[in-house]
């Protein structure tokens, strides 16, 4: 009789222990609070004139523009490249042309979460399109007037002889992609 007691009780204890539920460790809370972002749009696009500096070199006239990045709140600028520059290289037989876009970025205690990017639109002096190009650039909370490295881009051949014979302006334009949440920013700590 009290082996089938012993038998029972085992069998009653191990019953319980199936029948209960496992309880999961939760992973202790992190400290520090979660990243805060928010959507930043350029603030209006830019049109720069272009200009012959010599028989193969064409580069946007400086006019004082700057490329602006906003968002909502107090003092809404949250970076900004100064000094644009896009030029036009055009090798010795004309079949190549290179573009190149530089500048100087600004953080102003803002940096974008992924890579910012930029439209770049060659007019004609009339506002025609010539060819488009997309570019992308990093910034950082450091950044306080500090030069971008430099982004080529070559002109396809088929293109290159008369895009550098009509180019009139550049239109710098926020790079745009559907159903993209768009550029998002959070603050430098």
């Amino acid at each position: 009789m009290t082996m089938k007691l012993t038998r029972c009780a085992a069998l009653i204890a191990l019953s319980v222990c199936v029948a209960l539920p496992a309880r999961a460790q939760t992973p202790p809370q992190s400290k520090s609070a979660p990243e805060v972002t928010e959507p930043v749009s350029l603030e209006g696009r830019a049109i720069f004139d272009v200009a012959p500096t010599s028989g193969a070199l064409k580069e946007t006239v400086q006019r004082g523009q700057q490329l602006v990045w906003i968002g909502k709140g107090p003092n809404g600028r949250r970076f900004q490249i100064s000094n644009v520059s896009v030029a036009f290289l055009r090798n010795g037989d004309g079949g190549d042309v290179k573009m190149t876009f530089a500048g100087e970025v600004s953080s102003l205690g803002y940096r974008p979460v992924d890579e910012a990017k930029l439209n770049v639109i060659v007019r004609t002096k009339g506002g025609a399109s010539l060819h488009s190009w997309t570019l992308g650039f990093s910034v950082k909370c450091g950044d306080n007037n500090q030069p971008l490295t430099p982004v080529t881009h070559e002109v396809p051949r088929d293109l290159a002889a008369n895009l550098f014979t009509n180019v009139g302006a550049v239109e710098i334009a926020e790079y745009s992609e559907p159903n993209s949440p768009g550029l998002r920013v959070q603050r430098c700590s």
